[in-house]
């Protein structure tokens, strides 16, 4: 197990990156979550974000470098929230706050504790669920370490003339779990070209990045902010499983080339993501 011996390096040199903005470069072969399959604990990498924050642009550089790592482990949204994602004069007049981000952003208490900020599985940590952008790689390390206690899996059907998207979730409990569960379905898009304040030159152009491509943006969830219920208390035991179908006219802005689908599952106490899961439209 190679991969296992070097992971508590590559986590320290990603933690180095943020900190001096120097690029890791390949290969990131050495580390990460090992094979990916569909038993496997994904994670969750929430960045909580805005286009007038400064700091920010490094922040996501290194969750980016944790997805490439991890191989198909780490799935991110930026969830544009709080302050520095207020639209303002051009070239930030731009608006990509949704009210699912928003929610969870005043719930979670994330902007409010400075950008970039996250959380990693939404997970509690004393009383804390965000997690500095600095100790993100400590954090998936951690989280990569931990069995899957169900799977989850996506298939979308999409009509790109008439954009109408069809998507249907599956779920196999591998562990019972006494709480009850709740499931999330997100639209996520990549890419998308906008300005974005900066301050490090080894990202790109200071002050003003103009053309900066934002990635993995929250676009909205399909099941309200906070999901539906899944499985009531006692219901998730070993090998039950639970499907959700959802049918919707994706929003003619959207570059349906560059959206996905993200879903995740979480306990509805701790409100930790127990599975998560992507898969792009087309």
């Amino acid at each position: 197990m190679k991969n296992i011996f070097h992971l508590p390096a590559i986590l320290l040199l990603l933690s180095l990156s943020f900190a001096g903005c120097d690029k890791i470069e390949p290969p990131f072969k050495e580390g990460g979550g090992g094979q990916v399959t569909n038993d496997t604990r994904k994670i969750l990498l929430e960045d909580y974000t805005g286009h007038t924050c400064v700091n920010c642009p490094g922040g996501a550089r290194l969750g980016h470098e944790l997805v490439h790592l991890y191989n198909g482990q780490v799935i991110m949204i930026g969830v544009h929230a709080g302050y520095f994602a207020r639209p303002k004069a051009a070239p930030f007049d731009a608006d990509y706050r949704t009210e699912a981000g928003t929610a969870w952003d005043n719930f979670f208490g994330i902007s409010a504790a400075g950008n970039p900020m996250g959380m990693v599985n939404r997970v509690n940590n004393q009383g804390a669920y965000n997690v500095t952008a600095a100790n993100w790689a400590t954090a998936v390390g951690q989280a990569a370490q931990e069995k899957a206690a169900l799977s989850l899996n996506i298939q979308t059907t999409y009509n790109s003339t008439s954009r109408n998207l069809k998507v249907e979730l599956e779920s196999k409990v591998i562990h019972p779990l006494d709480n009850k569960l709740m499931l999330i379905a997100c639209i996520i898009e990549d890419s998308i070209v906008s300005a974005q304040s900066n301050n490090d030159p080894n990202v790109g152009a200071t002050p003003t990045i103009p053309d900066y491509v934002h990635r993995h943006v929250l676009r909205g969830s399909i099941n309200s902010p906070w999901g539906e219920e899944l499985a009531a208390a006692g219901q998730a035991t070993a090998n039950a499983t639970f499907s959700k179908t959802y049918t919707l006219d994706l929003n003619s802005a959207y570059n349906d080339q560059h959206v996905s689908i993200v879903a995740f599952i979480y306990d509805d106490t701790s409100k930790e993501v127990l599975q998560v899961e992507e898969k792009k439209i087309r």
